[in-house]
């Protein structure tokens, strides 16, 4: 009687000498099992080629492998056969193989599934379209396909071709069970309240678990929770494991690093360190760090002060979309720092901020117009672009902006601007200061009134602006108003102003009698 061959011990045989390390024993069984009419035999050759597992690795091996079990009409083979052709990047190919998988009811069907949803979501030899990587995403998912799970809920999370909805999200990151994408999402959902309420004793459970499922970019949001906790020696720790190659946010580690040693925060504070780091996370292409090299290299902190080096580290965030390093590059072509000055450069880039909302670049390109440098001077721009900062919340033109009002005669907007810029907070307090008092000498929108001129001009003096300590040098030499005529006064105002600057006031002591 001829004993018949169980190709499920043959398999097991198989299985069991691959876990020892006998890769040779292994194909010797699993050949056994495919000459028996076992197919998962050729697939499980055809697997240690592909990952080289053993064996060394050839894609052209593992191809020939799997199309013997299409050969032996086991439709599982076409899953198999993409994943190869998706690994050498023939995505055209790896395409053919998964829909060839889909006309029949194989192992691998739903697996096929999330192949197609990849191709369609990513543009991999399918056009780009989310609505059918989201139908092709459901259809794995449904059927237990974890990394479809995984795809599916940040589709959600990402809002990519459906309505972000990070509680949907985290429902199939949950589905996902242990999965360490999966697993990192969710502590992510605690940690930064996408769909959960922030719970970061909970974030660093489900970062650990991650952590232990092998996810590594874990390491630098597990870092984050404990420096937002302010516990800095754990959150150093954390940072400085991600601080290394291959590490998904190792330039967000860098950068953070060099914060923490800027700041001197869970270390000494260094400056020369937090460079350093600064260098390490600029280099792998931290628009952050790349702002903060700009910043150390023009005050000198840290490093030898130099202007070339701020603007290289500046225009390089710039260009990279950095906002604040686009009104940064628009200063430092503004003041010709470490580049040739140029005005209708440092137009552009605050142009390029303004458009990011940056209230500090609308008032810079009203001041370019204001004073025409570079440019014609144009009162109207000016105008249209200290009104956009202002409603942007920059209150600092609302000075500027009464004098334009000034000059075209509406003095009562020029008042009423005037009125709102005098605040400490704002750096032309002392200048609108003296505009209003010019407004009371003169009677203009108001009724003429010396006496609260000279107050506001002796506001303004207070703040040591030589214009109002000109301006009551006049009222008390020519008597103006219910003041009389006094000479020592206006002496000692002349002098006040000639020492603040003002050559106007050296021309008033001359004619003095």
């Amino acid at each position: 009687m001829v004993k018949e061959v169980n190709t499920e011990d043959l398999m097991d045989l198989g299985y069991q000498a691959e876990e020892e390390g006998n890769v040779e024993k292994a194909i010797y069984y699993y050949k056994q099992a495919a000459a028996a009419g076992n197919t998962d035999g050729l697939a499980s050759i055809g697997l240690l080629y592909q990952f080289g597992a053993g064996v060394e690795q050839s894609y052209e091996t593992a191809i020939e492998w799997y199309q013997k079990i299409i050969e032996a009409g086991d439709i599982d083979g076409w899953y198999l056969l993409g994943t190869v052709y998706e690994d050498v990047e023939e995505y055209d190919k790896a395409v053919e193989c998964y829909e060839e998988q889909l006309k029949g009811e194989g192992t691998f069907k739903y697996s096929a599934y999330y192949g197609l949803a990849k191709a369609y979501k990513y543009g991999l030899g399918k056009e780009e379209n989310f609505a059918k990587a989201l139908d092709y995403y459901q259809q794995a998912a449904g059927n237990g396909e974890i990394q479809a799970m995984v795809e599916l809920g940040e589709m959600y999370l990402n809002g990519d071709g459906v309505k972000e909805d990070d509680e949907i999200a985290n429902y199939w990151f949950e589905k996902a069970e242990d999965n360490g994408r999966a697993l990192g999402h969710l502590g992510m959902a605690y940690h930064k309240g996408f769909g959960k309420e922030i719970d970061y004793e909970k974030a660093k459970e489900y970062y650990e678990r991650a952590l232990q499922a092998g996810e590594d970019k874990i390491l630098f949001l597990y870092g984050q929770v404990y420096y937002n906790e302010e516990q800095y020696d754990k959150a150093l720790e954390y940072f400085q494991r991600a601080a290394v190659d291959g590490n998904e946010f190792q330039d967000d580690a860098e950068n953070y690093i060099g914060d923490m040693y800027f700041q001197g925060e869970g270390v000494k504070q260094d400056y020369g360190k937090a460079v350093e780091w600064y260098h390490k996370a600029a280099d792998h292409g931290n628009v952050s760090a790349m702002c903060s090299l700009g910043a150390r290299y023009h005050r000198g902190e840290g490093v030898e002060r130099d202007y070339v080096q701020s603007a290289h580290w500046t225009l390089q965030a710039a260009q990279l979309g950095d906002a604040v390093a686009m009104y940064n590059a628009g200063t430092t072509y503004e003041n010709g720092e470490g580049v040739e000055q140029d005005y209708v450069a440092a137009l552009a880039w605050y142009r390029r901020a303004a458009d990011c909302g940056d209230a500090d670049a609308m008032n810079d390109i009203g001041d370019i117009y204001y004073f025409g440098n570079g440019v014609e001077k144009d009162y109207s721009m000016a105008k249209e672009w200290f009104e956009k900062a202002i409603m942007a919340g920059n209150e600092t033109p609302l000075m500027p902006l009464g004098t334009i009002y000034y000059y075209r005669d509406d003095f009562d907007k020029a008042m009423e601007l005037y009125l709102k810029a005098v605040n400490d907070d704002n750096k032309y307090q002392h200048i609108a200061e003296v505009r209003i008092g010019d407004l009371y000498w003169a009677g203009l929108g108001v009724e003429q009134d010396v006496a609260k001129a000279a107050e506001w001009y002796q506001k303004s003096a207070a703040h040591g602006y030589a214009t109002a300590m000109l301006a009551l040098g006049d009222i008390y030499c020519d008597g103006e108003g219910i003041f009389e005529q006094d000479l020592t006064k206006a002496r000692e105002w002349y002098e006040k102003a000639k020492e603040a600057g003002s050559e106007e006031a050296e021309q008033r002591l001359a004619d003095l009698p």
